[in-house]
């Protein structure tokens, strides 16, 4: 019985299921998702359906996975999907915003978590978010205000704007700046011992932004740029630009063994 993370897989179904084959998927073995399962890629619907084939999976959500939610949303109130698609579309929205695994004391989030967090405080404030997700009238509310770039996190936020915050810690985390704020517009390559400034502003990864994490490992996705390497072994990164012309990328949280496949799709 063996727990794989799956990296990125942003709608590419034929390497996913390659990959399911190299990673001898069977009976009793869960796997994870990190989060961008659909978006960009050419077939998010058949994504959607193959993952139902695995004997276990969980979701984690990412930003794209969210924004897949709210296009849909009124098709999904209307009762105008199909039926294939409802119940696909249903897999996504019960998807969660961060899982542990307690047994390799992993955290699995799609982007990262705030330098001040707990790992009760990530699952809590996670959990806060998903409560909205998937209630029909929350998450109708939540996608009219969907887009907003509140940019640091505190405890005193309320109303949209901490559900904005949280969001964007979990699904858009990339770099954060001295002043500790989230910049969204970088999206290039970071190595912990080079300079990171970018424009007038001097940016660092999230990850290197504490001394110590509230677990043995964090595995996250969303960063393609770091072509699934951190230079770190407590926080992992496992999305390889699949859907860039990358590989796909999984890991057994047992072992921490490795498993790539090219492009297929």
């Amino acid at each position: 019985m063996g727990n794989y993370v799956v990296g990125d897989v942003h709608g590419c179904l034929n390497t996913l299921k390659r990959l399911c084959d190299q990673c001898g998927i069977c009976d009793g073995d869960t796997v994870y998702f990190i989060g961008d399962l659909v978006g960009k890629g050419s077939d998010e619907w058949g994504i959607l359906e193959f993952i139902d084939t695995l004997p276990s999976y969980q979701l984690i959500l990412g930003n794209h996975d969210l924004n897949f939610l709210r296009t849909h949303f009124r098709a999904h109130q209307e009762q105008s999907l199909t039926e294939r698609q409802e119940k696909a579309y249903q897999r996504l929205q019960a998807g969660s915003l961060a899982k542990w695994h307690a047994k390799s004391d992993t955290l699995m989030v799609h982007a990262g978590i705030w330098p001040g967090w707990s790992l009760a405080t990530t699952m809590s404030l996670a959990a806060e978010v998903e409560a909205i997700l998937k209630d029909t009238s929350l998450a109708s509310q939540y996608y009219e205000v969907f887009f907003g770039d509140e940019n640091q996190w505190h405890a005193q936020l309320i109303g949209w704007k901490r559900v904005r915050c949280i969001i964007n810690i979990l699904t858009r985390m990339r770099m954060l700046t001295s002043a500790s704020k989230m910049d969204f517009d970088y999206t290039g390559p970071a190595n912990p011992t080079s300079d990171t400034s970018h424009g007038d502003k001097d940016l660092a990864p999230w990850y290197q932004c504490r001394a110590d994490w509230p677990c043995q490992q964090i595995v996250f996705g969303h960063w393609a740029m770091l072509k699934g390497q951190t230079g770190r072994k407590d926080i992992i990164n496992i999305d390889g630009g699949c859907v860039y012309g990358g590989e796909l990328i999984s890991m057994c949280l047992e072992t921490g063994e490795r498993f790539t496949t090219d492009n297929m799709d």
